[in-house]
């Protein structure tokens, strides 16, 4: 959070220093962004991966698009729009002792709506800004037998849906040639979310009846959030 109050302190000095300068404003009407997304647990959320001998670390991606709220009759330093997600903890096995192919997947996808603050309305080297979104997380762990090696069948999902939101700070480089109207973005977020009962890391059973069984736990799933990426303007 230290960081995140830093980088805020950041932009308003660099939007004090802007004002001082008359640079061409540029109407743009839309952005669209890609990122790829590393995640650390945070509080409780690390310590139940941990317990479950996991890193606390989940790799994905996310993509979205901003939109000017007067298009092109005058830049806004706030965009508005939608961003959508994936994220993946890796796989893990459940305890059985049928043979077979088993593996259980957890994965988690994410839509929200985000605002988007720049203090810097013209083609600059550097670009800082400010994101708030909100929205809903799924959470879902699925357990998947591999029949044979192009074929596999998921034989139970367990699905929750929670609030999740939060705030981060970022910075765009900018980049030249055929992709100079858009920027190199790296960005670190605060994302946290409602507590809600997830499968507990490496719980997932098929019993000797081959009903398929899971610990579940109470915890909140927050994180902290790395994004590298790419973002167009036009």
């Amino acid at each position: 959070m230290r960081i995140l109050l830093g980088f805020i302190f950041c932009l308003i000095v660099t939007k004090a220093v802007a004002q001082t300068q008359q640079p061409k404003y540029i109407e743009d009407k839309y952005s669209y962004f890609f990122n790829l997304t590393l995640g650390n647990a945070l509080g409780d959320y690390r310590t139940v991966l941990k317990e479950g001998n996991k890193s606390g670390g989940k790799f994905g991606v996310s993509a979205g698009i901003l939109l000017n709220p007067y298009g092109r009759k005058k830049a806004s330093p706030v965009f508005y729009g939608l961003e959508g997600g994936i994220q993946a903890d890796g796989k893990e096995y459940p305890i059985t002792s049928y043979n077979g192919d088993f593996r259980v997947t957890n994965t988690s996808f994410f839509l929200n709506g985000i605002a988007r603050y720049r203090p810097i309305l013209w083609s600059s080297k550097f670009n800082p800004y400010a994101d708030a979104f909100a929205g809903a997380k799924l959470i879902q762990t699925g357990l998947v037998e591999q029949l044979n090696e192009d074929e596999s069948e998921t034989l139970k999902r367990w699905t929750k849906v929670t609030p999740n939101y939060g705030i981060g700070v970022g910075v765009g480089i900018k980049l030249f040639g055929a992709m100079k109207n858009s920027y190199l973005d790296i960005g670190i977020y605060y994302q946290q979310a409602d507590a809600t009962k997830i499968v507990k890391p490496n719980s997932v059973e098929i019993d000797n009846n081959f009903e398929y069984k899971s610990k579940q736990i109470l915890t909140t799933t927050n994180q902290l959030l790395i994004k590298i990426g790419i973002t167009g303007f036009n």
